[in-house]
């Protein structure tokens, strides 16, 4: 699958460079790079879904609206024309999972067009460490409901399936 950056930089406030089929970068005004994209899921829904992922330069970048504005336009792309589904984890790695989770809800309950898609979140139990993860789908995907019952039960079995994702083992 490839995502159209021309269409990404219509609406997007800040120039977006396509890396590859799905893998973009740009910069903000205060000079802060952002990688964005998607990488097949090799484990869910081998195939038909996709991990997005967004990361900086900057840990303790400035706040700016524009970024989410082409968050948003990235994300608009993927499902513009296409049934996949879109996953997301939530980052540990500077114990600010939660507040992650908690933009990804913000972001789907401030989208204008939300009524056209379907957030499912999670959070997955590892013993003492909790991982923040969720699914976004297009409402009008025929294949909603199985796809539903299959995040449900994936998350379910993934902390027995994957026991090295236990930090306390």
């Amino acid at each position: 699958m490839r995502l159209s950056v021309d269409n990404i930089n219509k609406e997007s406030p800040y120039w977006v460079i396509q890396l590859d089929d799905m893998q973009f970068r740009f910069r903000t005004s205060a000079g802060t790079v952002y990688h964005i994209g998607f990488s097949p899921d090799s484990y869910f829904m081998p195939g038909y879904a996709y991990h997005f992922h967004i990361s900086s330069n900057d840990d303790h970048a400035p706040k700016d609206p524009c970024v989410i504005k082409v968050i948003t336009c990235v994300i608009e792309e993927f499902f513009r024309n296409n049934t996949s589904v879109m996953l997301y984890i939530c980052d540990s790695y500077d114990n600010r999972e939660l507040t992650r989770a908690n933009l990804y809800k913000r972001w789907f309950d401030n989208y204008p067009h939300k009524d056209q898609l379907i957030l499912r979140t999670a959070e997955i139990q590892f013993n003492e460490n909790c991982v923040y993860s969720g699914m976004i789908i297009r409402k009008d995907n025929p294949n909603n409901e199985k796809i539903i019952e299959n995040f449900d039960y994936f998350i379910d079995v993934v902390p027995s399936l994957y026991p090295y994702f236990d930090q306390n083992k």
